[in-house]
């Protein structure tokens, strides 16, 4: 994996095998189901980090707001991916990701997802305080490792 996904506190991973619903006559992935794995990790990621009842409850709902994916190379029948998310950036009503794709240590796909926070109204509102603490932390807990990171490195030199 990337250097930055192997060493990052903030980042969850997420084991997925491709089964052959997955793909196209040849083998190799459609290319909208690399979306679909990165939504199944966010899924996770927030179950793991024990929001798992939000999708039980009716006061807000999360809408993917943007999405950018690249394709590295091609993900083929029976593979065993490693899909990661890694919080980039936090603001009142959204969030943003990193997402990476690996088979083993290659990188096959890559996406930066913005994920919005809507009322049940379908307008934007803020975060859910436990949501967003949640996301604050981690964001400075990386932050803290790399800045420890950079410290044990000045002194190895």
């Amino acid at each position: 994996m990337s250097q930055s996904a192997n060493s990052s506190i903030n980042c969850f991973r997420f084991p997925i095998r491709v089964y052959i619903e997955d793909t196209d006559a040849g083998g190799i992935v459609y290319h909208a189901n690399h979306i679909r794995y990165m939504e199944r990790t966010r899924t996770e990621w927030l179950r793991a980090s024990k929001f798992d009842h939000y999708w039980h409850q009716q006061d807000y709902n999360f809408v993917v707001h943007d999405i950018a994916v690249k394709y590295h190379r091609p993900i083929l029948m029976d593979d065993l991916l490693t899909v990661t998310a890694r919080v980039i950036s936090c603001k009142s009503a959204s969030f943003s990701l990193q997402q990476e794709i690996y088979r083993d240590e290659i990188l096959l796909a890559s996406g930066l997802v913005t994920i919005a926070c809507l009322s049940k109204e379908m307008r934007p509102r803020k975060l859910p305080d436990a949501l967003k603490n949640m996301i604050l932390e981690q964001l400075a807990l990386e932050q803290q490792a790399l800045e420890n990171a950079k410290l044990e490195q000045a002194q190895d030199n």
